[in-house]
């Protein structure tokens, strides 16, 4: 099996008063979205799984759209899924004033994010989930940025649980699955697809049909 973890593209900011904020894509976010889907459209996705954010479903939306099946899974969203806030990762710093602060500070609780351990088991109970259902040959997740690095570190056995590692907007990181259920990172951060196009899956990607 073949995990392909896709980070949400860029989203706008938001803010719900009532709820937790769930913004969907900028502009931009939206055409790295839409390169995204054109660039797996070669490839036979058995399954696209997703957080409950919006930001992580629009930005597979096409995939799902070419007829793939699509599961919610509420334990891959961000640690961030009960505030409401969003910001988004380069503009924390520069507009988040004191929601900034909170995360500065550690004071998790007070704007709504998961303590990191307890987003780290949650994260890695789901992708353990995932492993042992084996749902199709090629399963796309797409998710957030947080989720991957405590995947990527889970696999790569990084003492901590977080990987420090880049993951960008709308990037494929690939995992391959053993039948025997052992995982390996096999690419990090693609983002080919920003800057080039294709007709077909060369190399070994190429030795599934395509759809």
């Amino acid at each position: 099996m073949q995990v392909l973890l896709v980070r949400h593209a860029q989203p706008t900011r938001g803010h719900n008063p009532h709820g937790p904020a769930d913004p969907g894509l900028s502009e931009l976010g939206a055409l790295q979205a839409q390169r995204l889907g054109a660039w797996l459209a070669h490839e036979p996705i058995d399954l696209v799984v997703t957080s409950p954010k919006r930001r992580a479903i629009e930005t597979v939306q096409a995939i799902v759209d070419a007829s793939c099946v699509h599961e919610i899974e509420h334990d891959f969203d961000e640690l961030d899924r009960r505030s409401n806030w969003y910001f988004p990762t380069e503009e924390l710093a520069t507009h988040g004033g004191e929601y900034w602060d909170a995360i500065v500070r550690g004071d998790f609780e007070a704007i709504g994010w998961d303590p990191p351990e307890v987003f780290r088991a949650r994260v890695v109970e789901a992708w353990n989930a995932l492993l042992a259902r084996r749902p199709g040959d090629v399963v796309v997740v797409g998710c957030h940025g947080g989720v991957i690095h405590r995947i990527v570190g889970h696999v790569l056995g990084v003492a901590d649980g977080f990987a420090p590692v880049t993951v960008g907007y709308a990037s494929i990181t690939r995992i391959e699955v053993s039948v025997k259920g052992q995982a390996r990172l096999t690419t990090l951060n693609e983002t080919a697809h920003f800057e080039a196009s294709r007709e077909r899956v060369a190399g070994s990607l190429g030795s599934r049909p395509l759809l």
